[in-house]
């Protein structure tokens, strides 16, 4: 697995207002380096041994440095910790 890039508290914070208030999201995420774009809603965030994870409703987990896009914007335009 590859090292785990922090994401920043304000990204975290709109995953966390999205799982708590059980909103409907468009999540964009590499995954055998494709882009994947699911429509589902954040079912848990949790933290494995130092790297950052959600859980969408069908089970599948995902790395939450590995999401480009949130609701259609680049999650760059918020992660100041994200690679150039």
């Amino acid at each position: 697995m590859n090292n785990y890039v922090q994401v920043s508290c304000d990204l975290y914070d709109i995953f966390e207002e999205a799982a708590t208030t059980k909103a409907d999201c468009e999540i964009t995420f590499l995954k055998d380096n494709k882009e994947v774009t699911v429509n589902t809603k954040i079912i848990n965030l949790k933290n494995v041994s130092n790297s950052e994870f959600m859980e969408i409703e069908d089970g599948t987990v995902i790395r939450l440095d590995k999401i480009t896009k949130f609701n259609g914007k680049a999650t760059s335009t918020v992660n100041y910790y994200q690679r150039a």
